[in-house]
């Protein structure tokens, strides 16, 4: 495994357990996405699906249910740890039919000409040879089988991680935000990913942006939710030094203040998508 991809998979491996305590704030965020990436990808009954960087099972369980027990649903990502509690949820609510396996796409064994749908939210954005990775995605499919990725929408529409970067900004060097390399705001822009589908041979390509909310009871939760859940972020977090910390979290908790809806927190965000057909 390349060095960015150990980085990334540590990252990733740190915020495992937040993920696992945190599970419903996480589903309440991104229920949107992983509803219109069903939709776009017109996953239904018996459909054999592929879910790339699935975390904790999500989209993995809601398509699973989508699909029914005469569908199939394989769910990767490069952490073991979220694998075992996707793993573990899906025994909870009794669907046989997905399979979880550890691995990095780039390399992890993949069936050709397998699939009717994929889906990798989140993920590809994580990936240095998007190319090389859409390829090995289409070659899954079977012809007609269609494709759905999500990403993150520009900074200046997701002030849910853009505020906690600029106070640790403050008391830390940080690089700067590059939508050119694998990051959070990897392929970004409108148009980044719907080309990326494109050049990979997919037709009938389209993109949307989705509207998203992060929910918190109070400026705590929300920083807790960072803290646990962020990946990269929340290793820079959970790294500063008392004082550091207090100064980043009050800048924090003063940013939001304008999100409160009544008694609690909705902090906007966007995120990409785009689909196309193998």
């Amino acid at each position: 495994m390349s060095d960015d991809r150990e980085r990334t998979r540590a990252q990733w491996q740190a915020a495992a357990s937040g993920w696992r305590h945190r599970e419903p704030l996480f589903q309440a965020f991104t229920w949107p996405v992983a509803l219109r990436m069903a939709a776009v990808a017109q996953i239904g009954d018996g459909h054999r699906v592929l879910d790339v960087g699935c975390g904790i099972g999500d989209p993995t369980l809601q398509v699973a249910v989508l699909v029914g027990p005469h569908g199939r649903v394989l769910g990767i990502d490069l952490v073991e740890d979220m694998v075992a509690t996707a793993r573990e949820r899906a025994a909870a609510l009794g669907l046989a039919h997905v399979e979880f396996r550890a691995g990095d796409v780039g390399t992890i064994d993949l069936p050709p000409a397998t699939f009717d749908a994929v889906l990798a939210r989140w993920s590809l954005i994580y990936v240095a040879d998007v190319a090389r990775t859409l390829a090995r995605l289409r070659a899954t499919l079977v012809p007609g089988g269609r494709i759905a990725v999500a990403g993150w929408a520009p900074p200046e529409v997701n002030p849910w991680v853009t505020i906690p970067l600029a106070a640790l900004a403050r008391v830390v060097p940080l690089p700067p935000v590059d939508a050119a390399i694998p990051g959070i705001f990897h392929l970004s822009s409108d148009g980044a990913l719907d080309a990326a589908l494109e050049r990979a041979g997919f037709h009938d390509v389209r993109q949307q942006r989705v509207q998203l909310s992060q929910f918190a009871h109070d400026a705590a939760e929300f920083w807790a939710v960072l803290t646990d859940m962020a990946g990269p972020l929340a290793g820079l977090l959970a790294g500063l030094a008392g004082e550091e910390r207090a100064r980043v979290l009050a800048e924090v908790t003063d940013r939001i203040a304008v999100f409160r809806s009544g008694d609690v927190f909705r902090v906007p965000a966007q995120a990409q998508l785009a689909w196309g057909v193998a």
